[in-house]
């Protein structure tokens, strides 16, 4: 199975506002979203986060998948890595702090993911 670590840098904000460009959105009773650290201009921010980089892992999962994410987890965690998990149709996705993604590569390799850097 792959997983690509993108190169790009990502922030975490509280805001008041959907900003334009963004990587996912939670919206309930406060926005939080997940955005390019250039994209920030602009935009009011209560609270934020910097130093994510995202990691996708390339699987189509059908919804009734069980244990892929907690594989991930289980693993990070026990190399006492902090993540932040979202999930799409049909791809997961973490966010790991700049510090901690040599050590996450190496972790996902040794739990036999192909990682693709860049």
């Amino acid at each position: 199975m792959k997983a690509k670590v993108h190169p790009e840098r990502f922030a975490v904000v509280k805001t008041d506002e959907i900003p334009e460009n963004f990587f996912a959105i939670v919206k309930l009773s406060e926005i939080t979203a997940v955005i390019p650290e250039g994209a920030m201009e602009d935009l009011k921010v209560k609270e934020v986060e910097f130093g994510f980089r995202l990691i996708t892992f390339e699987a189509n999962l059908p919804f009734d998948t069980v244990g892929f994410i907690s594989k991930i987890s289980r693993a990070l965690a026990e190399a006492n890595i902090p993540i932040l998990v979202f999930s799409s149709y049909h791809t997961d996705h973490i966010l790991i702090k700049e510090d901690f993604v040599e050590r996450a590569i190496e972790t996902l390799r040794n739990i036999g993911f192909v990682v693709e850097e860049g």
